[in-house]
């Protein structure tokens, strides 16, 4: 008799995982097909990155990237197609790893990567932010695993379900079909202009410091990696790092120090626009102290790629 009851309480388990293994399946099915079919916002732009773009010259980067490359100023200048693949917020795993899958793909001409000063310095955001590419683990593991694996022991387990990978994407896809936002080829503008008495407070606020943030190694591997993939599938690669407002004194930032070595080392042009007089104390090109508006992210458009023209 008990047999029997094991038995049966066997088979209702059995039936239990194969119904939620099939609405899995389904749920997972319809949110993957709405998360690609997002016409706007940042899921649609990593997945036209990863999936679509053939583009002679791709941008990467965070905020400083996605708001201060124009690819129409840049295409007009150069007579190359560009796309800006920078993405807010997102550090150099991000970005390495995004790279790796759209080089699996396609093979652009010149890569431009804007460095931001503390890219090495240990932050949890880094870490935490990767799940913005959970959707794309079925087709890319071999390039997501290795990177899921440093904050999570139970990347397959997790990433198994279909639904886990799109669940956390049907809000922003909700959000944009309402209300769409708008970008130019993965540039969007920031408007409005910053005024001195904003500039004075920002800088009473933000007073410089002796830096005693901590070198994230993984990071520095990251970008290694990055400089790496380039010059395995023969793709140009400069760094460049966006202007800022204020004047600043990074000579004690270990990070950006590290990054001017490595990229010494590896031979990579580095273009540093942080102090350029060009942008300093020029309140009409800047929305906030560190972001350039649209009007300033032309001008700084048009000086990239007067570069890219002078080392061609």
């Amino acid at each position: 008799m008990r047999k029997a009851e094991l038995k049966l309480t066997a088979i209702k388990v059995l039936k239990f995982v194969i119904i939620l293994l099939i609405v899995d399946f389904c749920l997972g099915s319809i949110s993957k097909e709405i998360f690609l079919n997002q016409k706007t916002g940042k899921f649609h732009r990593s997945t036209y990155s990863i999936y679509e773009a053939k583009e002679d010259i791709l941008i990467f980067g965070s905020s400083h990237a996605h708001r201060h490359y124009v690819p129409e100023v840049i295409e007009k200048k150069l007579s190359k197609t560009c796309y800006n693949a920078g993405a807010e917020g997102q550090q150099l795993l991000f970005h390495t790893v995004l790279q790796k899958m759209i080089l699996k793909r396609t093979l652009p001409k010149l890569i431009i990567l804007n460095i931001d000063e503390n890219f090495l310095y240990k932050t949890d955001a880094a870490y935490n932010r990767l799940n913005d590419l959970n959707p794309y683990y079925q087709d890319f593991k071999d390039e997501l695993r290795p990177l899921f694996s440093l904050n999570s022991s139970l990347v397959d387990f997790k990433l198994f379900f279909k639904s886990y990978q799109t669940n956390s994407t049907l809000i922003h896809a909700l959000k944009y079909y309402l209300s769409p936002q708008i970008d130019y080829k993965g540039y969007r503008p920031l408007n409005g202009k910053m005024t001195q008495n904003k500039a004075m407070i920002y800088k009473k606020n933000h007073s410089e410091k002796e830096f005693i943030e901590i070198i994230d190694y993984t990071f520095k591997n990251a970008l290694i990696d990055f400089i790496s993939n380039a010059k395995k599938n023969n793709v140009k690669l400069i760094f460049v790092t966006s202007p800022n407002l204020i004047e600043r004194n990074i000579s004690k930032n270990e990070s950006f120090q590290m990054i001017k070595e490595i990229a010494k080392l590896e031979e990579i042009s580095f273009f540093n626009f942080l102090n350029s007089p060009t942008y300093l104390n020029q309140y009409d090109l800047f929305h906030d102290p560190t972001h350039l508006n649209d009007d300033g992210a032309r001008v700084f458009s048009k000086s990239v790629a007067d570069i890219i023209n002078s080392i061609n």
